[in-house]
């Protein structure tokens, strides 16, 4: 895990490559969280049935003690094609449970 602070925001981020579920109408879609702070993330997706402005809940586990389970309602502020196909959004935690 990298921390990183850019100048123009006032909190940290983390740098990780966990897997996330996303649930939204009742459809659960799998992603990888590359960056995670503590007003939003980062997300990769296979497909883009996501769209920008919906409202997903978000849940994301990992197997190490360090770091607890997150459960969070957001909003995906971007979503954009990557160059090799894949898709990128940026979210933005409404709710963190």
């Amino acid at each position: 895990m990298i921390f990183a602070k850019n100048e123009q925001r006032s909190f940290h981020r983390m740098e990780i490559n966990l897997p996330i579920e996303i649930t939204k109408d009742e459809k659960t879609y799998h992603g990888i969280c590359s960056d995670l702070s503590s007003t939003g993330m980062r997300i990769s997706l296979e497909k883009a049935e996501l769209n920008e402005g919906d409202e997903v809940n978000i849940n994301l586990r990992t197997d190490d003690d360090r770091f607890m389970p997150l459960n969070a309602t957001a909003k995906l502020l971007r979503v954009s094609k990557s160059e090799d196909g894949s898709f990128s959004a940026a979210v933005e935690f409404l709710d963190l449970e």
